[in-house]
């Protein structure tokens, strides 16, 4: 279920704004995935029936605003159940454009979990959150032309550095003995996240959904990444908020890879 995208579907009272916010529900879990980037994305929770006391889990994909900051807000509105992030969720991040950095960080940190009594579990690799439930972190990089560009920095006690997003982690569900890959930005690229799962789960990909990043890319580029999710045996794509125009104005031209983009509202039944 999306809970938040930068376009609302055919459920016009949904509130859309640059952001992503999943609501995921198993046999077994209720997984809140993502928190956008204030309280509209609570309000669309709450729209959809959603209540926020009733989550399992939260899990955040990476420490930038769109997807973070409504964290608050969810909270604030009585969920309370444990964080799971990568390492580094809560650095300093910024985008740098000549002698400006804009802000673009979480807008809350571990304090703010220890005042609510929150637990903050931090992947590194893969962590169990339930039957047929994991959240995975620590991608590794295949693919050179998945570039992160040079303006997304960090800033730390020593200055400026790049950011590789080290944070970034998804979520990987297994259905029928196939897998479901949750992303949320994709910032280190979405064929290296797919490869690392494919290096650490033995199970086949069957569906990917979320923000690919590729909204800055070319038609090579999104070439090459369908071909690629075809050659892995990937036949749903299920794309929103950073994949981009192109890709979707591209989509005719891969038939054989099933594809949906997800606006707030709209829902998946896998």
């Amino acid at each position: 279920m999306t809970v938040m995208d930068n376009l609302a579907g055919e459920q016009k009272a949904m509130k859309a704004e640059h952001g992503l916010s999943f609501y995921v529900e198993t046999g077994d879990m209720r997984i809140l995935f993502d928190f956008g980037a204030g309280r509209h994305a609570l309000e669309n929770a709450l729209r959809l029936g959603i209540r926020p006391e009733q989550a399992d889990i939260a899990v955040g994909s990476h420490g930038h605003y769109d997807h973070a900051a409504g964290y608050r807000d969810f909270v604030a509105a009585g969920l309370s159940c444990p964080l799971v992030t990568g390492n580094g969720f809560f650095e300093e991040k910024y985008a740098r454009n000549g002698l400006k950095a804009t802000y673009l960080g979480t807008g809350f940190d571990s304090l703010f979990l220890e005042e609510h009594g929150i637990r903050h579990m931090v992947c590194d690799s893969v962590l169990p959150i339930g039957k047929d439930c994991w959240v995975m972190g620590g991608i590794t990089r295949s693919h050179d032309f998945e570039t992160v560009p040079e303006r997304f920095v960090i800033r730390d006690k020593d200055g400026w550095k790049q950011d590789y997003f080290q944070d970034e982690v998804c979520l990987v569900l297994e259905d029928k003995g196939e897998l479901v890959v949750i992303v949320g930005c994709s910032h280190p690229g979405i064929l290296n996240i797919l490869d690392t799962v494919s290096k650490r789960f033995s199970q086949p990909i069957r569906a990917v959904v979320g923000g690919t990043h590729l909204v800055e890319a070319d038609r090579e580029r999104i070439h090459m990444t369908l071909r690629t999710m075809k050659d892995l045996g990937i036949g749903l794509l299920g794309f929103n908020h950073c994949s981009g125009e192109l890709l979707q104005s591209m989509m005719a031209e891969h038939p054989e890879l099933n594809t949906v983009y997800l606006g707030a509202g709209d829902c998946l039944f896998l």
